[in-house]
């Protein structure tokens, strides 16, 4: 319960902090807007700027009344701002601030029935911090972290009658022993814990052989 709580602080903490750097900070650009065939409705901020691009990294731009996503470099408007669409029949799909073509900060999105599909952190375009995702019903169905848009640390997987936990270095699994041994902190801890239960149960022992004998 402590760890469920801790994360979704963690959570609301990142999204205040970036909620608010995005309104102090966010310069203003021109306002676009798709709407395609079948309904949707795409609303976003885009302007010509001028960005260095590095050639591991994807980016959103646009040109000519379309979003056109390439690694390594563009050739429009970049988006920089909030991002929105909308399914067609007017719900929310996706939404979340993009920086230079980049998603940048908290993003979410939806399943046509309203109800969320994923939250997850980006940072400069890669996935990075805690993530949750959803089943159709509202339910989360797993939550944990991302480190550099792989699975990292602690994941957590919804089942039928249970919670899964499992284990992940840089989106490889692991077992629980070698992700303690990974961390010195985690390993610190869990050696501090298992001399405290040596002495706990040194102690009571000691306890029962010192209690007087009835005959």
């Amino acid at each position: 319960m402590k760890i469920k709580t801790l994360f979704y602080i963690l959570f609301i903490l990142l999204g205040s902090q970036h909620a608010y750097s995005q309104k102090k900070d966010l310069p203003i650009f021109n306002r676009f807007t798709i709407s395609d065939d079948n309904g949707t409705k795409r609303v976003f901020y885009a302007d010509n700027l001028d960005y260095r691009t590095v050639s591991d990294k994807t980016y959103t731009w646009y040109a000519s009344n379309t979003l056109h996503t390439t690694m390594g470099g563009y050739s429009g408007k970049l988006l920089y701002g909030q991002y929105t669409e909308f399914y067609p029949n007017k719900n929310l799909a996706e939404r979340g601030p993009y920086a230079f073509g980049m998603k940048d900060g908290i993003w979410k999105t939806w399943y046509s029935n309203g109800n969320l599909k994923k939250e997850s952190q980006w940072l400069a375009g890669i996935q990075e911090g805690p993530f949750v995702e959803y089943q159709e019903n509202g339910q989360w169905i797993r939550r944990g972290h991302y480190k550099n848009n792989h699975f990292h640390g602690i994941i957590e997987e919804q089942q039928k009658d249970s919670v899964a936990t499992l284990y992940f270095m840089d989106g490889k699994i692991i077992s629980k022993e070698d992700y303690t041994n990974t961390n010195i902190f985690r390993k610190s801890k869990k050696l501090i814990g298992d001399k405290i239960n040596q002495w706990f149960r040194k102690k009571e022992k000691q306890e029962v052989a010192d209690m007087p004998q009835t005959s």
